[in-house]
């Protein structure tokens, strides 16, 4: 049974909520806390899958909460469920959060959101490797990239799209800028997939926040990790995501389905910074089993985690509540023909993108790296349109130099 808590201050935003998940309590067990103390008491003594809190509260604030939460358990998926009556508070929690509702907030919203996350968090047994994921609340950038954004927030003269530029060549920044744009905190109605919209959208203040004082971005740490390259991971990210959107253009995709193709592509890799950053001497061991047994990466990530980046991933970017064909072009982007949704899209793009990227030398995937999955693109009536993608990189390869 998901065992489910729910903090708030006003009692009858609690019963509301008590009323409404009714119907639920054959498959949630429900607690309901005044305060932040309060809801800490109750989680030293029980165990919890959710946490559901308000971000105003007397006392411990929601953001207090959340950071107390994430230290102490981070296995639990951490939702936000507040008014926006205090904007640089909610900023800080909806970093903190994996994802951010609104109030008021109607009771399917609430159940679907919790649903979505407790059914994939239930792929994961291993306990350890749902704090991983759950517990990374920012990841590290290129160290170079991140102090050039520090520089261009803080200049007088800088203006958004050298900021924009600056966070579409990394994909910490790209996943955490997308995840926060996309949440009801900022309220927009369309969906964002282009991190430079996203820049636009929130604005050089925002981006301030985010970046100086909320720290929501983080530089990659300094360690002799022979087998890993964040500038490589970067580059290779990069042009998987171009060539993705080249590829979906030419093969007509719908406009959303070709910013989705970026956005996977930018991402499709993201699960390797979850592991190289909670768990570096893994992380190394499991590269170098691939090289002494000559294996992919993935395979010998398997062995050595448990699960492999695709997995991490997926999990870490439907939790931050990022559209479902992004997550599934993540999920399958190695073996688009275990996807059970046989359609051509996002997947389609970034399978072709990402395998063509590692022809064209960012070989970050390690050594054994297979092909183009040929029976797949054959049952979509593709195999005959790699001579032309091939001929998309190049194109991408100029467009990802000059950025």
């Amino acid at each position: 049974m998901t065992r489910i808590i729910f903090v708030d201050d006003e009692a009858r935003v609690l019963d509301g909520i008590r009323r409404f998940l009714y119907p639920m309590r054959e498959e949630w067990h429900l607690r309901f806390a005044g305060s932040g103390s309060q809801a800490l008491e109750i989680m030293s003594r029980n165990s919890f899958d959710v946490i559901v809190t308000d971000v105003r509260m007397p006392g411990m604030d929601g953001t207090e909460l959340l950071a107390h939460v994430r230290d102490l358990h981070p296995g639990m998926v951490r939702i936000v469920l507040s008014g926006q009556s205090d904007r640089d508070l909610t900023l800080k929690a909806a970093v903190s959060a994996h994802q951010y509702l609104s109030k008021p907030c109607d009771a399917e919203s609430l159940k679907l959101t919790i649903m979505r996350a407790v059914a994939l968090r239930s792929t994961f047994t291993d306990p350890s490797l749902q704090a991983l994921v759950s517990g990374a609340g920012t990841l590290p950038s290129i160290p170079s990239l991140y102090v050039e954004l520090l520089d261009r927030l803080q200049d007088p003269e800088g203006c958004p799209q050298d900021v924009a530029n600056i966070i579409a060549r990394d994909p910490a920044m790209t996943a955490k800028i997308l995840q926060l744009s996309n949440s009801a905190f900022f309220g927009l109605r369309r969906r964002i997939s282009d991190p430079r919209d996203a820049v636009l959208y929130l604005g050089l203040d925002t981006l301030k926040s985010l970046a100086l004082s909320v720290k929501a971005f983080s530089q990659f740490p300094v360690r002799p990790l022979s087998r890993f390259s964040i500038e490589d991971l970067g580059r290779h990210t990069m042009l998987t995501g171009i060539l993705a959107r080249k590829i979906a253009i030419a093969e007509g995709f719908p406009r959303q389905e070709v910013e989705d193709s970026f956005m996977a592509g930018l991402l499709h890799d993201i699960g390797k910074l979850v592991l190289v950053t909670a768990a570096p001497e893994r992380y190394e061991k499991a590269m170098r089993y691939a090289e002494i047994a000559g294996i992919p990466r993935r395979d010998a990530e398997q062995k050595v985690f448990g699960t492999t980046h695709s997995e991490i991933g997926t999990y870490l970017l439907w939790l931050w509540g990022l559209p479902d064909s992004v997550v599934e072009a993540v999920a399958y982007h190695h073996a688009p023909g275990a996807c059970p949704a046989r359609r051509l899209g996002a997947l389609t793009a970034v399978h072709a993108a990402d395998v063509l990227a590692h022809e064209k030398g960012h070989r970050v995937g390690g050594p054994s790296m297979p092909g183009l999955d040929t029976e797949y693109l054959d049952r979509l009536g593709l195999a005959d349109r790699i001579p032309v993608w091939r001929t998309l990189i190049e194109q991408a390869s100029r467009e990802q130099k000059a950025a």
